[in-house]
């Protein structure tokens, strides 16, 4: 079970690189609740942004590994609560 949640947790993240974030972001070594995106930046991933396209021609894609890994941590604990619920009501 843990396992899967690890799995999900990480294609959950993953998939969240593709949704427009705004809820928290990682700076100096805090989270930063942030309510839209920084002018000429678009940034990704829930709840933590960890991917932030700058919007003009050329412009390196920056990500931010340390907001990846908490977006993963967060969303393996979500799926192992999930997974954890749904087992013991089958059980039932």
């Amino acid at each position: 079970m843990s396992i899967m949640a690890i799995v999900l947790g990480i294609v959950i993240a993953a998939l969240t690189g593709w949704v427009p974030g705004f809820l928290l972001f990682m700076r100096d070594g805090g989270l930063r609740v942030l309510m839209g995106p920084y002018v000429g930046a678009s940034n990704f991933g829930l709840p933590i942004v960890w991917r932030t396209v700058i919007v003009y021609p050329g412009s390196p894609v920056n990500y931010d590994f340390m907001g990846l890994v908490a977006d993963v941590v967060f969303w393996s604990a979500v799926m192992w609560v999930i997974l954890f619920i749904v087992l013991k009501m089958r059980k039932k």
